[in-house]
């Protein structure tokens, strides 16, 4: 998925601009709350937006401690610690090992209908699926015996030319650009494959079969898929890590996140709120296994949150918004470093991980980050939790109208880009 849904106008005005700082606390950019490794920045997150190869350690590197740099976060691919798939929303997302069957088994009915529907018009099952990934798989052994750590698209691509599955899908009807991503998205989506070490600018396509199985998840042996008995639990946790590395975050934001309906997803949010709130419940503020709390705002963009207490209803006609329980302690702790300059990736979550964004930005903002309304999202400055600038690779600043290039700024920016620039070089 690359189109960018039209931008709707939050309900009530805009989210107060504490909320943005609210969110990069939460999201690990700061030094109290970012992750001693790749592997636990992206546990964190759930799922890190993984569709430009080249931003992935960009995205990973802004959570983690100073320490990391592009070696371990391409260490943690290599190791298969970390891998690149199409878990939920029809889009790329970088995910633990650990974590990947369990929520691609939990979400893999949003993608059904495409499935379905494909199916109908170019006949091509499960039988054809099974045949495409026992092509891949082979091709996966010729490289791996090869001494290599997987193998190319172009190379599972060729596999599939010479068994004949893609050539039949094409005969059948579908174009050749959209035939090769079916099979690539469709076997990705079914657990077939997975995409683990970077060779040059791709990511190797590997066999998804031995990583952790998704009973090793929330939902334990009872089966995690729509309809099996560990369902409700695993959309618990989803809604859970969602909300405590993005909030503050409403049911419309995790919604659009995971493609679930509103109404699932607010239960998946009471459900987790629950969970965090029990007396059983073993809290571990490092690992961000913390209780979450609802919230209201008010008060348009200089406004403020208000916590709600147990059982308490938000005012009629008012979002209610979920985050981590100590996070705005965490914030008033440490404000200063939610305040200063960032420089994040192309579809770096605190954008694209929201559907109101309105604390980040302005429409103007928006059309800056992604001006061709096709969702190629270009890198952001962001400076006092709001978005300054935006600074396509290859190209120098844009700056966001509306904004105040002082001295402060511009250094502040130009520092941001430099220590970003030193840890991928190393």
């Amino acid at each position: 998925m690359t189109a960018r849904a039209p931008r709707k106008a939050p309900v009530g005005g805009p989210l107060p601009r504490q909320a943005s700082l609210l969110r990069i606390v939460a999201q690990g950019l700061v030094p109290a709350t970012a992750a001693p490794d790749p592997v636990d920045a992206v546990r964190r997150q759930l799922a890190i937006q993984g569709q430009q190869v080249s931003a992935i350690p960009h995205a990973i590197a802004s959570r983690t401690v100073a320490q990391v740099g592009r070696a371990r976060i391409e260490e943690a691919f290599a190791a298969r610690e970390l891998v690149r798939s199409w878990p939920m929303r029809g889009t790329v997302h970088v995910t633990t090992a650990v974590d990947h069957h369990w929520m691609r088994q939990a979400l893999v009915h949003r993608l059904s209908n495409w499935m379905r529907l494909d199916e109908e018009r170019f006949g091509h099952g499960s039988a054809g699926m099974e045949r495409a990934a026992r092509a891949a798989w082979e091709a996966i052994d010729r490289a791996e015996a090869a001494g290599r750590r997987g193998a190319t698209r172009a190379e599972i691509v060729e596999a599939w030319d010479d068994d004949g599955v893609l050539p039949d899908l094409i005969a059948s009807g579908a174009p050749e650009g959209y035939a090769r991503r079916h099979l690539v998205v469709g076997l990705h989506a079914i657990g077939a494959l997975v995409q683990g070490p970077r060779e040059g600018g791709e990511h190797l396509i590997i066999d998804a079969r031995p990583l952790p199985g998704a009973e090793s998840g929330p939902g334990g042996g009872g089966g995690v898929a729509r309809g099996e008995a560990g369902h409700r639990a695993a959309l618990a946790e989803i809604a859970r890590r969602y909300a405590t590395s993005h909030g503050p975050i409403t049911a419309e934001d995790l919604s659009r996140w995971t493609t679930l309906p509103k109404g699932e997803a607010a239960r998946a949010l009471a459900d987790a709120v629950e969970m965090t709130n029990a007396q059983d419940y073993t809290a571990d503020p490092g690992a961000g296994a913390v209780p979450l709390a609802r919230a209201v705002a008010s008060g348009g963009a200089r406004g403020s949150l208000r916590l709600l207490g147990a059982g308490e209803d938000a005012p009629t006609g008012t979002a209610v918004l979920h985050l981590r329980a100590d996070l705005p302690d965490l914030l008033a702790a440490n404000r200063e470093d939610a305040e200063r300059t960032l420089f994040l990736a192309s579809f770096d979550e605190l954008h694209v991980g929201y559907r109101d964004r309105s604390c980040l930005t302005d429409d103007a903002g928006e059309s800056l980050i992604c001006p061709s309304m096709n969702g190629m999202f270009r890198p952001l400055l962001v400076d006092r939790g709001r978005v300054v600038a935006v600074r396509p690779v290859g190209a120098g600043l844009i700056w966001a109208s509306g904004v105040r290039r002082s001295a402060r700024l511009e250094r502040d920016v130009e520092r941001a880009v430099r220590r970003i620039e030193e840890r991928l070089a190393r």
